[in-house]
């Protein structure tokens, strides 16, 4: 399918919506052939949610670019044989089922383990496949709100909102396929084997709360939202500008006075540091945002830059597609799609200098590939007839 360091790794992934498609995504792009199984005539739900071409949606295209499609009726037994001999060959497998459904379709790790004694087998559930909740289906937003990040997002003193992107989803993803590579590393190097992994939504939203945790251990302290402040930096937020809005902090005391230079308010040298800037956030803030809009958010930006202090505008999407760094690091790449035309999609976020990590393939049409994977995964012309007779790739 192309270079990359996965270039050698096959991985096969049965998956919809977006945590388990991220996590295939993400593996593609650094090289890995990866084969999507959907159902035949329905496919992942992603391909009919939001805009783009009919049974291809801009979502599905997103995260599942660089992969190849195959149908599989896996309530039939030819349909769940042919997957076994996919899978047989396979060193990975990414599955986002409900809890225990790929064991009643007769493709959980032990039936797959039989045929295949070294593959990675990554699940992705809701809650994990342990805990008294392993059965409970689990969604992006159910889980921003029971795993606690709802709850630290939004309005200063107001009420909880959502991140303004599937976090859980895509968080599960980069979680599920780090365990991918690290089952991939382990396999290497271990006499004997187990290469189930799983990953909940709920495990990776706690795991997001990061320091909350230990803190709340520490001295019961349980934040609200935040609003567009820093849990423990003043200043570190964003300030109104003339024109506009600037997010921008001072990291370490050190550089307090220089700060207070570069804004001329002489009256801030006696919050030197942190700690009493936390004690007088009000005065500290205020003094600071006053200065700040009386100039535009270009002329802060530029002399923050120039003094080595972080800064940013708060850019939207748009904003984001057409910026310099944006194109200078792949991170939005041109696409010509067959079914949409002249596009744009994300690019890989980790930069390998020696390969090229832009898409090769368009996202696939549902069963685009199934024909070509499984006269490779077969021996003989007649097996294939027969599992296509026995409905194994859906209604002939």
């Amino acid at each position: 399918m192309g270079d990359g360091p996965l270039a050698d790794v096959s991985v096969v992934e049965m998956t919809g919506h977006r945590a388990g498609p991220f996590c295939g995504a993400l593996l593609a792009d650094m090289g890995a052939d990866v084969v999507k199984i959907e159902r035949p005539g329905v496919g992942d739900p992603a391909r009919s949610q939001g805009i783009g071409p009919d049974g291809k949606s801009g979502y599905f295209m997103a995260n599942n670019r660089n992969k190849r499609s195959v149908t599989l009726d896996l309530k039939s037994s030819a349909g769940r044989e042919a997957a076994l001999e996919l899978l047989a060959g396979t060193d990975v497998f990414v599955e986002n089922f409900g809890y225990g459904v790929t064991d009643k379709l007769g493709i959980g790790y032990d039936d797959v383990r039989e045929r295949n004694p070294n593959i990675v087998y990554a699940s992705i559930k809701g809650y994990g496949e342990t805990g008294p909740m392993k059965e409970k289906p689990g969604l992006d937003l159910i889980l921003q709100a029971e795993g606690g990040l709802m709850s630290v997002t939004g309005p200063e003193d107001g009420a909880p909102v959502k991140v303004g992107q599937a976090i859980g989803d895509l968080t599960t993803g980069m979680f599920a396929a780090l365990g991918v590579l690290a089952r991939l590393y382990e396999r290497e190097r271990a006499d004997e084997f187990t290469g189930k992994l799983d990953v909940g939504l709920f495990d990776s939203i706690v795991a997001l709360l990061n320091e909350y945790l230990t803190e709340y251990s520490m001295d019961g302290s349980v934040p609200g939202p935040q609003g567009v402040t820093h849990q423990t930096l003043v200043p570190y937020q964003r300030f109104e500008t003339a024109d506009g809005s600037i997010v921008t902090g001072v990291p370490s005391d050190d550089r307090w006075d220089d700060f207070v230079d570069l804004l001329g308010r002489k009256e801030l040298r006696e919050y030197p540091t942190n700690a009493v800037r936390r004690e007088n956030a009000d005065r500290v803030v205020g003094i600071i945002q006053a200065e700040l809009e009386l100039e535009t958010t270009e002329f802060w930006v530029e002399r923050l830059t120039k003094a080595g202090f972080p800064c940013g505008p708060i850019n939207d999407v748009a904003d984001v597609v057409e910026h310099d760094q944006t194109a200078a690091r792949d991170l939005v790449v041109p696409h010509e799609d067959p079914d949409w035309g002249e596009c744009v999609l994300p690019g890989h976020p980790i930069n390998f200098p020696e390969y090229d990590t832009v898409v090769r393939s368009p996202a696939p049409r549902l069963g685009e590939h199934t024909d070509a994977v499984f006269a490779d995964v077969v021996d003989d012309q007649t097996t294939l007839e027969e599992w296509t007779e026995d409905g194994a790739f859906g209604e002939n």
